[in-house]
């Protein structure tokens, strides 16, 4: 787990910098042309820089060793600096909007040079290649952090792609559509801040991790298994807890019955790195009796 921790940091920090020089560059520039699309699209990936500040705090965090009164660890740190991202980013969109507004209702003569251009489409290359170098350690990892941040980055290149379109208008002498393309810009960033709070709010209220019935389908391959019910899964995609009952043939000893278990354990063990801890609750056929169904 400690690796772990060390490589989500490690990719953090990459996105992090360039977060940060990306920004530097955009707003500089979008307030030096009076471009606000571009401006926006630059306070953004500043916002980024410090929802990857926020990450790093929380990886170190969560990295913390389990003590007596934190005895399933601090995994769900990460949780809410997901949470803090999505909220973050949706307060910056309500912003935006407002500048748009006021400047579509104050307009003004907009001139876009080759420089802007190419600022543009540099950024944007280098956003596609952080969404897909988070997306590719996120699912290697199995952080759901990472995951959170790649799917922001993803929105930086719709964000971006517009922006450069919005520049082609105001080229063309459409400055009004600055305004109109950075209000849908703020939609865009309200969308993925929320669907990263639905997810991490899923988290928080502890929605099945692993689907129930492949963790059944999988121990029932194990010789002595009567009947697996009552399983459930929880914690974060890189941290999770099962527990179940599993009944056994009643005129098994307590010793051949805990073989079962134990053989039940290693199985999931070996079949999901991201399973932390079973509980298994032994049960003899009359076990049955207490087996719930939800829909």
């Amino acid at each position: 787990m400690n690796n772990y921790h060390k490589e989500v940091k490690k990719v953090i920090i990459v996105v992090l910098v360039l977060n940060i020089l990306m920004g530097a560059v955009k707003v500089g520039y979008g307030h030096y042309s009076g471009i606000l699309s571009v401006s926006a699209d630059g306070y953004e990936s500043l916002l980024d820089s410090l929802a990857n500040i926020i990450a790093l705090i929380a990886v170190s965090l969560s990295g913390r060793p389990r003590d007596i009164n934190h005895p399933y660890g601090y995994h769900k740190v990460e949780t809410f600096a997901s949470i803090l991202i999505g909220m973050s980013l949706i307060v910056v969109s309500f912003q935006i909007i407002s500048q748009a507004i006021d400047k579509f209702l104050h307009p003004q003569v907009l001139e876009v040079s080759s420089v802007g251009f190419i600022i543009m489409i540099m950024t944007l290359l280098v956003n596609i290649a952080l969404s897909r170098y988070e997306k590719k350690k996120g699912s290697e990892l199995k952080s759901d952090l990472l995951m959170a941040d790649s799917d922001h980055t993803k929105s930086d290149v719709l964000v971006t792609s517009i922006v450069i379109f919005g520049l082609i208008l105001v080229r063309l002498n459409l400055s009004y559509m600055d305004s109109v393309i950075s209000i849908l810009i703020a939609l865009l960033i309200v969308k993925t801040g929320y669907d990263i709070l639905k997810s991490n709010f899923n988290i928080l209220l502890d929605v099945n991790i692993i689907p129930t019935v492949d963790i059944c389908n999988l121990l029932y391959e194990i010789d002595g298994v009567y009947n697996v019910h009552n399983v459930r899964t929880r914690g974060t995609t890189s941290n999770v807890y099962v527990d179940l009952h599993l009944v056994v043939d009643s005129d098994l000893s307590i010793k051949d019955a805990y073989k079962i278990s134990e053989s039940c354990k290693q199985k999931l063990y070996n079949s999901y790195d991201e399973i932390h801890d079973v509980l298994i609750n032994l049960e003899s056929e009359e076990g049955l009796n207490d087996a719930f169904e939800l829909k």
